[in-house]
This record gives structure tokens, sequence and C-alpha cells, in this order.
């Protein structure tokens, strides 16, 4: 018997509560601490699988948003016009109807006379007619509203030029459009601002001819003025009389201006700019996005975990071996079968387990990792059963007749299996429980029976979400696995072809070696 771990018998009711209180203590403390590591880790394995969708969709959608504006919008073109608009006043500083004169106060003052604005200039060159003359011109039949959209001004700070942009389908259409605007503004603006002034007279003159009815029914000699309202009145009047004909005055002698073309619009030479900056950064946008969702689509999909990388990043698990034919795994090392035993066996004796659950996902292929479990720890002097679970009751011949093979075929009591395990532990220093799918109903409680759990994953067959809900299930019941063996399944070669006779004669050189 051996002197090592494996060697020393120790009671099975000793050992197993306190081998699995201590695996239960560093799950629930590895627990805990993937609960904050988790979610970085699941958007970090995200991104090293789908970044590839997400690089191409988001490359896709550039492309779309450049042929976009390359392809589906039409060339625009803008001409500018300068035009000098300068001040003309809008009304006399009188409003009609107001009291002709009240004592102490000038009423021809109660309202300063106010000049035209850039605003009122800006109305003038989106007014009706203005654009009702655009319209006629080739390139510019639309309605209104979009002709006010093709329409931009420009005003710098303490200037009266305005300088008016006019975009057009062509060079040409656009210089047209911007002095036909200016034309059209300048005439309006000369119609409008030349008729409010004929009034602003008119209203002046009115108001004249009242104040002087007003002065002459007054009393004329001054020696009946007795009373000082009454002269205080005819004074006021006097005053309004001389503003009046001041304004006036002023009014006849400023002619009308109705503007000057300061720089005369010319052919664009480029076109305007489509937004490719936004059409471009749009499109990478909503490709990002389409990709994220294709990603997560792609993501939520079962696959299969093929390589220990996969499985790492997966279950988070350390794989202990890989083993398979030639060319069976597709990256990684591929370790013999007689390495992995070995690798079992240190991980039993650091452990110090005396019952090791052997699970296959799926199950059959657990078979194999416990035969070389077994023979790993005959060769190191211990005694090993092992035990078939799920088969008929009895005892079965080892493949060399170093160690026994028992079956158990009730499962359903897990008295049954412990008290299987118990008399087991009572004959032999190891004992490997193997026959269980991960998947399996009675599963946990082998796990939870056991001293340790190892998983025997089979490369071509076991599907992440299988995996992940199996191993989950271990963790809640404190069994949680303590490694994974990664098998490769002997590639698929004709009996007849040259490859598959020497295949076949290496796989049984290595058997009679071993």
């Amino acid at each position: 018997m051996a002197t090592g771990v494996i060697g020393e018998r120790r009671s099975a009711t000793a050992d197993r509560p306190a081998a699995r209180t201590a695996t239960r203590a560093e799950d629930r403390v590895l627990e805990r601490a993937g609960d904050d590591a988790l979610p970085l880790a699941r958007y970090l394995d995200f991104l090293r699988r789908q970044w590839p969708v997400i690089a191409a969709a988001l490359a896709v959608g550039a492309v779309l948003g450049l042929v976009r504006t390359a392809a589906l919008v039409p060339p625009t073109y803008t001409a500018t016009v300068a035009v000098l608009a300068p001040p003309v006043p809008l009304h006399p500083g009188l409003r009609s109807g107001s009291p002709l004169s009240v004592p102490g106060q000038n009423a021809a003052s109660q309202r300063k006379p106010r000049d035209s604005t850039m605003d009122t200039e800006t109305q003038f060159v989106y007014s009706d007619e203005v654009l009702a003359r655009l319209g006629t011109f080739p390139g510019f039949e639309v309605g209104h509203q979009r002709l006010r959209e093709r329409i931009a001004m420009r005003v710098p700070e303490n200037t009266r030029v305005l300088t008016i942009m006019v975009t057009g389908p062509t060079p040409t259409t656009a210089r047209d459009g911007a002095d036909i605007v200016a034309e059209a503004y300048l005439t309006l603006r000369e119609e409008i601002l030349g008729g409010i002034q004929q009034r602003n007279r008119e209203g002046l003159q009115r108001r004249l001819d009242l104040l002087k009815r007003q002065l002459a029914a007054m009393p004329g000699n001054p020696a009946e003025l007795t009373r000082l309202t009454v002269r205080t009145r005819r004074q006021q009047v006097q005053r309004d009389i001389a503003e009046v004909q001041k304004q006036l005055g002023q009014l006849d002698g400023t002619a009308i201006q109705p503007g000057e073309v300061v720089r005369g619009a010319t052919v664009p030479r480029e076109a305007d700019d489509p937004g490719h900056e936004v059409s471009v950064t749009t499109g990478a946008g909503l490709g990002m996005l389409a990709g994220v969702a294709v990603g997560l689509v792609r993501q939520r999909r079962p696959r299969r975990l093929r390589t220990a990388a996969a499985i790492r990043a997966a279950l988070s698990v350390p794989v202990l071996a890989q083993v398979g034919g030639p060319g069976g795994l597709r990256r990684g090392r591929r370790d013999d079968w007689r390495e992995a035993g070995r690798r079992l066996r240190n991980v039993v004796n650091q452990r110090g387990a005396r019952t090791v659950a052997l699970t296959g996902v799926p199950g059959p292929v657990a078979a194999q990792p416990a035969h070389r479990l077994a023979l790993a720890c005959v060769e190191s002097g211990a005694t090993v059963t092992l035990l078939r679970l799920g088969v008929p009751a009895g005892d079965l011949p080892s493949p060399d007749g170093r160690y026994l093979v028992k079956a158990v075929s009730n499962l359903d009591a897990e008295r049954v299996l412990t008290a299987e395990l118990d008399a087991a532990c009572r004959e032999a220093d190891v004992v490997i429980a193997v026959g269980t799918a991960l998947t399996g109903a009675q599963t946990l409680a082998v796990a939870m029976a056991c001293d340790l759990t190892v998983l025997a994953v089979d490369a071509e067959h076991a599907l992440d979400r299988d995996l992940g809900a199996g191993v989950g299930a271990l963790v809640k019941v404190g069994a949680a696995p303590a490694g994974v063996v990664l098998i490769a399944p002997e590639p698929q070669v004709p009996p007849g072809s040259r490859r598959g006779s020497l295949l076949r004669r290496g796989r049984g050189e290595r058997q009679r070696h071993e």
C-alpha cells in the first residue's frame, strides 16, 4: 500500500465531510468573488467572440451612409449676393387719434420716429411677392415653403449689408436665382417704403391742418387772453405746428433709398457639402447597433466548446488535460491518456479525496478517463474500486484486472449510493464513481456523495448551455468540479485507405505499450 495520501486509510465517515466542507467553503469564496467579475467577463467574452460581426456591420453602415450621400442626394450649389439696405423711417412719430396738444407736454414727441431694421428687411426677402417672382424661373418651380428653405441670409454685426444666399440644382441656376431674389427684393422694398413715406407725409399734413384750425379758433387779441391756461394752450399749439413743419421739411428733403447691390452673384465653383460626415457617422452608428443586435442573437445561440480556452471562458473551470486522436483537437496541445490519468491522480492527492465522481458530457465519454485514473492510482500503490453507475448489479471485470469494478443499478435513493460508497471505501483506497451524465437526474446526488468531481467533455458534442447549466447546478449544491478533461473524437477515415490503416496500427501499438 502506498505511503502517500492515497495510501493512507481513513474512515469514510470522517474523511468525506471534512473534504466536502473545505470544498464548499472554497466554492463560496469563488462564488462571492465571481459575482463582481462576472458581468465584465461576459462583456469581454461577447466582444471577443462577436467583434468580427460588429466590425463588419460598422463598416457596412459607414459605406451605406457614404453611398447615400453620393448616389441618392443630388448635388446643390449656393450663390451669394450682398445688398445694402439703408434705413428708412417707417412712421413720423405721431399717432393718429392722439390728442392735438397736452398742456405742459410736447405731443409731437410722445412717440419717437423709428427706422426700418434688418428684421424688416428679412421679411421683405421672404415675402410672397419675392417668392412668386423666383418661382417663375426654371429650377425653382416649387412651393413657397420649399423656396424659403432654399434661401438663407446673413447680416454682419453693425452693418446694413444683407447677404442673401440662394441654393439651386446647378451653378448657373443658383447664380440666376440670387440675382432674381436681389432684384425682386429691391423692387418690393422701393414700393413698400415709398408708400410708407407717402402715407407719413399725408399724415403730417393732416396734423398740420388740424393744428392750424385749432390755432385759428383761439382768441386772436392778446388783450383778451386773460386766463393763463388759454395763453399756455396757444403756445403749445404753436410749438406743435413748428414741430410738424420741421418733420415735413425733413421728409420732403429725404429721397427714397431703395438699396443697392454691393456684390453681385457669381457662379459657384464647388457643390455644397451634402453632409458626408453626418451620413457616414450616422451609418456607422446604425451599423454598430445592428452588429451588436446580431451579435447578441448569435451569443444566445448554443455553441460547441471545442477548445480549452473556450471552456475556461465559458465555465471558469480549469482544463486538466486534452486528449484525443491525431487531428482530433483543432487547437491546443494533445496529451496522451496516460498523462491525463496522472494529472487526475495528482488532483486527487492534492484534494485528499477518497471518492471521485467522473461525470461525462455526454455520459459514456467518462469511462476512458475513469479507467486511466484507476490505472494511475494503481501504479502509485493504491487499491481502487470503480463503481459503474446505472448498470445491472454485480462485479464486472476490469480491462486489465488490476482494480475492482462494481455495478450499481439502484440510483433512485441517495442512501443506497452512500451505502455503496461506504462499502467500497472500506475495501479500497480510492473509489471512482462513473456512469452519470452531467444533465442526468442522479448527477447531483452522486457529486454530493463524493469528495471530488471531475468533468469529461466531448469536444464535438458538448454545448455551452448544457455545460453552464450543469456546472451551475453543481456549484449550488457545493460540489463544484475540480477540472475538465477535454476529449477529441478520433478522425473518421475510410477503412480501406492507407491513412486509416496507419492510424489503426498506431492505436494498436499504443494500446500494447500501455
